[in-house]
């Protein structure tokens, strides 16, 4: 479904390619969010988990830059995870103030039990793809997140 804004064509074109995207990536996120729900986990915490399996312990800043959360949800899905013991948080020994995240062996064990699911279900989201499509697709996201908006 397009837009039904009375503006101008350049008007009503930018607005349906936004519908589009994001009609696309919401049903796309929902389905990634069920899998890691059904495991026990909030996108949140999935992608903390994430992010520290494969980049390695981070500051608590640059973590939530990683993930695209505030600080102060970041925070709340911390706390979860600790509770957890999934990751740890260590005060760092460079600067008190900073807060060094890292996953545990249980948050390893975690995460590598509940990946291969999400892993599938991006798999089936994008199968409706070619391969050329996939790589149109990652150019053109690419392209639309680092443009300087105007």
């Amino acid at each position: 479904m397009g837009t039904k804004f009375n503006g101008s064509s350049d008007e009503k074109f930018a607005l349906d390619c936004f519908i589009k995207l994001f009609r696309a990536s919401e049903v796309i996120k929902n389905n990634s969010t069920r899998i890691v729900n059904e495991r026990g986990f909030s996108d949140g915490q999935f992608f903390v988990l994430d992010t520290l399996y494969h980049l390695g312990s981070m500051s608590q800043k640059l973590l939530s830059e990683k993930i695209m959360r505030t600080e102060g949800n970041l925070t709340m899905i911390i706390s979860n995870l600790l509770k957890r013991k999934l990751i740890k948080r260590i005060r760092s020994k460079d600067d008190g103030r900073v807060f060094i995240i890292s996953i545990t062996d249980k948050g390893k064990s975690e995460y590598e039990k509940t990946f291969p699911f999400f892993l599938e279900a991006v798999k089936n989201d994008f199968s409706a793809l070619t391969k050329e499509e996939k790589m149109f697709l990652q150019d053109i996201c690419k392209k639309l997140g680092t443009a300087k908006s105007g």
